[in-house]
Formats: structure tokens, C-alpha cells, sequence
């Protein structure tokens, strides 16, 4: 984050404006529909800022700029066509610890004035850092497009009766709650549609109710998935209960990205597992997690990929069923399919492959790994046990699956870092050594691996296709 994103409280502050031309006087007029009282410093000045000043509305100085200008203003914005004296004007502001706006030169601006949508006195503020303007409008344009016109309404409301709820509910994740069931009901639709008469008494009734009933007061756990690495592959669904949770108990794989999506005042608690690392258990991950839940708190459980595939969320599931404890289930894209699509692997194909198979790759899990050979017309894939590929190869030839059978190992799949390694199941162990791999990844066996390189669409600088040298055999694209 380059800027701290902050709201100023500017009324009756004074603030100073260098320059008197267009984008003067829309920088004046921003500051003073902030309430600041504005001077501006300028030898001429544009016809609009003349009325201004005729109105008394803000101060002129037709002169020059002068360092020793600095000393009363809070703020200073340099908004003149004159580079060197915008650089002049912005170390005069740094000199003098005041904050300085330089309009279109990012480089030279201690703070940045966003593109702001107003749905007073709900304030959305968009900023690039200065980099794009352009861009930051656009995304303005977006956000504007979602929020109601009388957003502002609901605010009001809500702040009218924000002291008498806290005096009434005092328990902090209680009171959020009440507002947040409260801002999925009916009371936002009367705010804007002007019937707000109606929403006092749904609010006022909405009280009543709450300490009429004590079923809001219950705990719950969100069981959701993650997705395979990437934060834009969490499902809408689950990052709304992520941002609800009071709680949340994340895996190792989680990237902080994803993190970021709950709130701020969120605990958040690591039950991550490291291979052939001391961690927590499963049974203890159990045991906290009814401990929350018992306690009233909104947990959610993240994991990565889906839940419920190699993800224990049956286990989960089980611990809070048997204590009686209300859940949610939210499936994420899995590591199968969210890795092997930014591949560019097609899991099944006409002609080629027409079922997947899901297994672990973890030998120790059952003391064997016999699946038998590799069907013709099958995917196979194997989560976890990178540091058995070469055993898990050896098996599966052992049990009569062609060493000429193409696979592709998929390492931090969707993410920036994601590596395809593509090669053929009889140099599958060569191939872990010489490449290091290393989890997390996942490995894909069967004839479509081999359009990993064809369709290569994300990160296709990274696509390694491996040829031992000794035998100086490789996984053949067609």
C-alpha cells in the first residue's frame, strides 16, 4: 500500500491553493465543499475563482509564490503548469511538515486527493497512487454504478440510531450483528425508496425482536473454501462469511491475500499442518473449533481448494454435529480442477479421456499405493506425497501403467509463482530431484497432460518440459 487511505476533517481548517487556472479552481472548489476556508495564491486567476473571491467564499493574493507562505495552512495543493515551481512549492511543504498535493505529478505529492463517489455521508475514496487518474475514474464509474443514490439515507439512519442500539445491546459482536441482519432486511429498501418513517419503526421493531429471541446469539461455523492459491478464485459466498467471522481459523495454504478479505478486527488463528513438521492436530483443530462455536463466535474455517475434497472438513463436520453446533458449507474451486485449467490441462476430452480420478498421493496413508494400471481413457490425480512421486511412478509401473504415459506436476498452481513441469511417468522421479520440487503441488497423470504446453495460457514462460539425460526421453506434445 503506497498511501494510507485517511479522511480529513477540514472544516474551518485553512488550506492553501498555488495557481489560479482550471484545475486550481477544482481543487478550491473540492476543499471547500469540505468545509476548509481556502486561500489562493496566484497572480491571475480563472473568472469562476474571481466570483468566488467577489463572494467573500475564499482569499486571494495575486502575487507570487513565497516560501514563507506556508506557515498558518494544513494543506497545500501546487496546481500551476510551472514544474520547477511545483517542485519549489512541494520541498517548501516537506521543510515545513505540510502536507502537499501536486496536481499530475505523483512523484512530488505527499498526499493524494482520490476520485470520489459521494453518497453523503457515505464517502467512497479511489486512488492509483497517482498512477492512473484515468483508471481510478473508471473504477469510480464501477462503484457508482452499485451504490443506490440514497445509500446516504441508510447512513443517516443508522447513525441516528447508532447510540441507542449500543446502549441496548452491549456486547460488541451482538451489537454487529444486529446491524448486519438488520442491513439485510427490509430497512434499506423503505431508506431508498423515501419511506424512512417505516424504517425507524422496522429498526425500532428489529429491537424489540432481538432481546425477544436468543437464537441470533448462537454461534455458527462456516466451512469455506479458498480456492487453489489465487484470491480472485474465492467464491463471492465465501468471502462474505470471511468478512463476517469473528474467528478464523486458516491452513497452511491460504495465501495472505485471501486473509486480507476479513475484517480487521477478525482473530485470526494458524491451524496449518507442515509435512514432517511438529502442528497441530486434526482432533485438536476439532476441539477449538466447537470451543468457538460453543462460545457464541462466528468461526470460519478456511482451507484451501474445496473443503471437502482431502480438505478433513468430514471430520469437521462430524466434531459439530455431535456437539450440536449450527454450520455452513461453502465449496471452493479445488486444487484439481482451479491448478489444471491455469495449466491450460483438459481433466477430460472427447476421444482422449472421459473420467478423473481423485486420489492422495500419500504411500503412508494405507501402507500401498495399488490403484492397479492407468485406465486408457482416465486422469489421474494425485493431491499431496511430493516426496514420493518417484515410489508412486515406480507402483504404478509395477502395476502396469506404460512409463511412456505423459504426466504434468503443477507447483503453486494459479498463483504468480506457478511452475508446469511436463514430462512422462518413467523419468517422474528423475525429474523431482533434478527440478526440486517442492509442495504445494499437484500431479496429473494421463494423455491430455501432454497440451500443458499447447494451451499454456497463464505463466507460459513456465512451462519446463523435462528430458532426462541419460535416457533423453520427453513428454511429446502433438
Amino acid at each position: 500500500m503506497d498511501h494510507l487511505p485517511i479522511f480529513v476533517e477540514l472544516e474551518g481548517r485553512p488550506c492553501l491553493v498555488v495557481g489560479g487556472g482550471a484545475v486550481a479552481e477544482r481543487k478550491v472548489r473540492e476543499l471547500l465543499e469540505a468545509g476548509a476556508v481556502v486561500t489562493i495564491v496566484s497572480p491571475t486567476v480563472t473568472a469562476g475563482l474571481e466570483q468566488l473571491v467577489d463572494a467573500s467564499t475564499i482569499q486571494l493574493q495575486p502575487e507570487t509564490f513565497q516560501e514563507n507562505q506556508l506557515g498558518e495552512y494544513w494543506l497545500v495543493v501546487a496546481a500551476t503548469a510551472d514544474r520547477e515551481l511545483n517542485s519549489r512549492i512541494a520541498r517548501a511543504a516537506e521543510s515545513q511538515q505540510r502536507f502537499c498535493n501536486v496536481v499530475d505529478d505523483a512523484e512530488l505529492c505527499s498526499f493524494i486527493m482520490p476520485a470520489v463517489v459521494k453518497r453523503a455521508p457515505i464517502t467512497v475514496a479511489v486512488s492509483s497512487s497517482g498512477r492512473s487518474p484515468v483508471l481510478a475514474r473508471w473504477v469510480k464509474g464501477l462503484i457508482e454504478s452499485l451504490l443506490p443514490t440514497r445509500l446516504g439515507s441508510l447512513a443517516s439512519l443508522a447513525g441516528r440510531w447508532r447510540q441507542r442500539v449500543r446502549e441496548s445491546i452491549t456486547n460488541v459482536d451482538e451489537r454487529r450483528r444486529f446491524w448486519e441482519e438488520l442491513l439485510t432486511g427490509p430497512v434499506p429498501e423503505q431508506c431508498y425508496s423515501g419511506a424512512e418513517q417505516q424504517a425507524e419503526a422496522a429498526i425500532e421493531q428489529a429491537l424489540a425482536d432481538w432481546h425477544a429471541n436468543d437464537a441470533h446469539k448462537t454461534g455458527e461455523a462456516y466451512l469455506v473454501g479458498s480456492g487453489p492459491g489465487s484470491a480472485d478464485l474465492i467464491t463471492l459466498r465465501g468471502r462474505q462469511l470471511l468478512s463476517q467471522a469473528e474467528v478464523v481459523l486458516y491452513d497452511r495454504l491460504v495465501g495472505a491475500e485471501v486473509l486480507e478479505f476479513a475484517r480487521r478486527d477478525a482473530e485470526l488463528i494458524s491451524v496449518g499442518k507442515q509435512p514432517g513438521q511438529p502442528s497441530i492436530t486434526q482432533e485438536q483443530i476439532n476441539r477449538l473449533l466447537v470451543q468457538l462455536v460453543s462460545r457464541g463466535k462466528r468461526v470460519c474455517r478456511l482451507k484451501g481448494g474445496d473443503p471437502m475434497i482431502f480438505g478433513r472438513g468430514g471430520e469437521e463436520l462430524e466434531a459439530l454435529a455431535a456437539a450440536g453446533l449450527p454450520f455452513q458449507i461453502v465449496p471452493g474451486i479445488s486444487a484439481v480442477t482451479g491448478c489444471a485449467a491455469y495449466a491450460g490441462i483438459p481433466l477430460t476430452l472427447r476421444g482422449v479421456a472421459r473420467s478423473v480420478l481423485l486420489t492422495t498421493g500419500h504411500v503412508e496413508d494405507s501402507g500401498h499405493f495399488d490403484l492397479g494400471p492407468l485406465q486408457p481413457d482416465q486422469t489421474l490425480a494425485l493431491y499431496m506425497g511430493v516426496a514420493q512421486y518417484g515410489e508412486i511412478a515406480e507402483r504404478l509401473m509395477d502395476q502396469g501403467t506404460d512409463p511412456a504415459t505423459p504426466v504434468a506436476v503443477i507447483e503453486r498452481g494459479t498463483t504468480d509463482s506457478q511452475r508446469v513441469i511436463s514430462t512422462v511417468l518413467g523419468e517422474l522421479r528423475q525429474a523431482a530431484l533434478e527440478l526440486e520440487i517442492k509442495p504445494p503441488a499437484l500431479l496429473l497423470i494421463g494423455e491430455t497432460t501432454e497440451f500443458a504446453e499447447r494451451y499454456a495460457w497463464f505463466a507460459p514462460e513456465n512451462v519446463v518440459l523435462y528430458k532426462n539425460r541419460a535416457t533423453g526421453r520427453l513428454a511429446r506434445v502433438s
